[in-house]
């Protein structure tokens, strides 16, 4: 089944604002992906896999999470193993 988001972990909003000092890049990046259309875009396309898949099956990976990390991947010019780890 397709899934949305995660919910919001506490301990994550902490290393986020420290990676906000670190890299301000991923400042600009955050908010270009928090874009709404693009988002949909993105889980139009997952759900198209399977025929179902916004109905059942085994809960994918967030298309939120899909989304940020093809966007650091790219942005790092990492492979997709790289990107995995």
């Amino acid at each position: 089944m397709l899934v949305d988001r995660y919910e919001t972990d506490k301990f994550f909003e902490a290393i986020l604002e420290i990676a906000i000092e670190i890299e301000p890049v991923l400042v600009s990046l955050d908010k270009v992906l928090e874009d709404e259309a693009l988002y949909q875009l993105v889980r139009a396309d997952m759900s198209q896999r399977y025929g179902k898949t916004t109905q059942t099956g085994r809960n994918s990976t967030p298309v939120e999470v899909v989304l940020r990390m093809l966007a650091v991947k790219h942005l790092y010019k990492l492979s997709y193993e790289q990107t995995d780890k």
